[in-house]
């Protein structure tokens, strides 16, 4: 197995997924300018592939969409000089607030484009986390935003079959 990093807010920081050969450089409230204002250290670490998701602090804090777009095309930019394979994720739902949820889904078609712009994968999860009627499964939650021991098994069977 070739090492992965995990690139990420604090979805990907508190992911309990232990692997000799994935190595989580998420780090709690980091919104895609810290993320790129890292990123020589990321760079640094010998890995093959990058699992990047972040956005969701940037829609918190109420980065206007262009900001979020110009860090993820920075960040994307400099990951193609040092990794093999870079897949993209989608930003994840949130419970309760309908608002945070139109911003990711217009955060996660840029990713998406992004993403065949520069023919990477793009990793939409966000199904696992609805349910026959279109709801969220609440029991994947936490708080609304961060996932459950549930949720991040769910997120992780699915990362596994990709790394």
């Amino acid at each position: 197995m070739k090492k992965t990093i995990l690139l990420g807010d604090s979805i990907t920081d508190w992911n309990p997924l232990q692997d000799k050969n994935i190595i989580n450089m998420g780090v709690a409230g980091d919104t895609t300018r810290d993320i790129f204002w890292r990123i020589d250290e990321v760079k640094s670490i010998e890995a093959e592939k990058v699992i990047f998701m972040a956005g969701i602090n940037d829609i918190l804090m109420k980065f206007p969409f262009e900001k979020t777009c110009n860090f993820y095309n920075k960040t994307v930019s400099s990951l193609k000089e040092s990794f093999d394979e870079i897949i993209l994720m989608a930003i994840l739902p949130a419970v309760g607030d309908n608002k945070i949820n139109v911003n990711t889904l217009q955060v996660n078609r840029f990713i998406e484009n992004l993403a065949k712009e520069n023919n990477l994968i793009f990793l939409d999860l966000s199904k696992l986390f609805f349910d026959e009627e279109g709801s969220l499964k609440l029991s994947f939650y936490t708080d609304g935003l961060h996932l459950s021991s549930l949720g991040y098994k769910y997120l992780n069977r699915e990362l596994l079959k990709i790394i």
